[in-house]
């Protein structure tokens, strides 16, 4: 596979050329999560290599457990999994609207619009979240939307715009995100690091961002304050984002591509209401296979 920064130019007509369009998702249909077929794994892994992400739908409901996504997670290389604050003692995440306890006021726990963002932006360089699962229990009977975009694309632009855009996000104290503060208990302390980086274990290219300003420290640069600027224009233009709703028995695998989540509207009984499962993993998709 060629490389982003060495072998730039085949590297970019790469992807540009194999980068999947709306009218192309198309779901991997996995019969049995436990074990996945030697096809199921080829399937899944050219879309990844692609486009860093693909959609999944089970062919049977009752391998929708976290006991079966656990399995099929190992099985795809997401081997360490990230046990953040609000995750299950399993290090699966129950995403669901929740009105008590730890998670309540973090937004992925609400019913409210997730704004673009790479999963644990927040964590030291060293806790990188490289991939992650999000796997539908139950869809909402409106609203709910994942927003995807390949962030190899951004950096493509940025790159082509002008180098430095992309030298100045590359910088350690690129952006700086603030101690997370609860009870007057820091829980975490400030991270700086930069939005573009060389993965050390894969030697691929990672992302860090997120789209809130509410305490988000951008380094005072023009080139930064540029990229910044593009970016935002490419998160909302049509041709680069993908937009998706995993309806019950379908999840998503990326290796921790920028996303986002349209507000969503519950049902009234708790068959109706939204639930999600999530892994984060410290792992690359198949990067031991």
């Amino acid at each position: 596979m060629y490389d982003f920064e060495s072998d730039y130019s085949s590297w970019r007509d790469f992807k540009l050329a194999h980068r999947t369009q709306q009218s192309q998702i198309v779901p991997v249909s996995i019969a049995d999560p436990n074990v996945l077929s030697r096809q199921e794994l080829a399937q899944l892994k050219t879309q990844c290599e692609n486009d860093n992400f693909a959609i999944y739908r089970l062919e049977h409901l009752s391998h929708a457990n976290k006991t079966s996504i656990r399995a099929m997670a190992s099985q795809i290389g997401m081997h360490s999994l990230d046990q953040n604050l609000c995750a299950d003692n399993d290090s699966i995440s129950s995403l669901q609207v929740m009105d008590l306890g730890r998670a309540r006021g973090y937004i992925p726990y609400t019913a409210k619009a997730l704004n673009w963002h790479t999963d644990g932006y927040y964590n030291p360089i060293h806790q990188h979240i490289r991939s992650f699962m999000l796997h539908c229990i139950q869809n909402a009977p409106s609203g709910g939307e994942n927003m995807l975009i390949n962030h190899e694309l951004i950096y493509i632009q940025l790159r082509d715009e002008n180098p430095q855009l992309i030298a100045a996000l590359m910088q350690p104290d690129a952006l700086t995100i603030p101690a997370n503060i609860e009870n007057g208990i820091e829980m975490r302390p400030a991270q700086s690091g930069p939005v573009f980086y060389r993965d050390s274990t894969s030697d691929t290219l990672q992302m860090r961002y997120t789209a809130r300003s509410r305490s988000i420290q951008w380094k005072q640069d023009k080139h930064i304050q540029r990229a910044v600027g593009v970016i935002e224009e490419l998160l909302e233009d049509s041709n680069y984002v993908l937009n998706y709703t995993l309806k019950r028995g379908e999840g998503l695998v990326c290796n921790n591509i920028l996303h986002g989540r349209s507000a969503f509207t519950n049902g009234n009984i708790p068959q109706q209401q939204r639930v999600m499962y999530r892994a984060r993993s410290y792992n690359r998709l198949f990067n031991d296979q």
